[in-house]
């Protein structure tokens, strides 16, 4: 499961490149874009079974948010309230979370970004997007032969989502029957 490595990777990667984890990781705050999401529900697991080769008592909260920028902000403060030691999130919008990150650090909470960047994280860790979109887009190339009309749904203007989009976009670029219809 791909999905599960990429998650463990994430706290792996959080729990070794933060100073503050010289002391024991006693709670972590998630916030992700959905629980619906088959992908955000992995990356928690994932998240929670790395956390607990550290510390088997460690409490993890998974919160979505459902793209929705107010909860985000209030699922932050409740971290904060409740002295986590360490936020994972998945920011719905990467530059208007940078005030609630810069709240969380503040009170000396490490903040970590998966999948997307977020303005002011401490790291951030995701997958190779552009490859992503590119590995996507070649198969509807050979899956359509090389010809047909094809529209990009674009998404929400983060990090993760605009590679993806580079990357089906170079791959679309390089096949002449392939008519991009729209990509907005």
């Amino acid at each position: 499961m791909k999905t599960i490595s990429f998650a463990g990777a994430v706290i792996a990667l959080a729990l070794g490149s933060a100073p503050c984890f010289a002391k024991e990781l006693k709670s972590i705050g998630i916030s992700l874009g959905s629980l619906g999401n088959p992908f955000f529900v992995a990356l928690s697991k994932g998240a929670e079974f790395e956390a607990k080769k550290s510390n088997p008592n460690v409490k993890i909260t998974t919160v979505g948010f459902e793209y929705d920028l107010g909860k985000q902000v209030t699922q932050i403060d409740n971290f904060i309230a409740a002295g986590v030691d360490l936020i994972l999130l998945n920011p719905g919008d990467p530059k208007a979370v940078g005030p609630a990150i810069k709240k969380a650090q503040a009170a000396g909470i490490i903040v970590v970004a998966v999948d997307t960047a977020a303005e002011g994280a401490d790291a951030t860790v995701t997958t190779n997007n552009v490859q992503a979109g590119e590995i996507s887009c070649q198969y509807i190339v050979d899956k359509l032969g090389g010809k047909g009309d094809v529209i990009i749904e674009n998404g929400p203007q983060v990090s993760a989502v605009i590679d993806r989009v580079t990357g089906c976009k170079n791959v679309l670029g390089k096949s002449p029957g392939i008519k991009v219809l729209s990509s907005d």
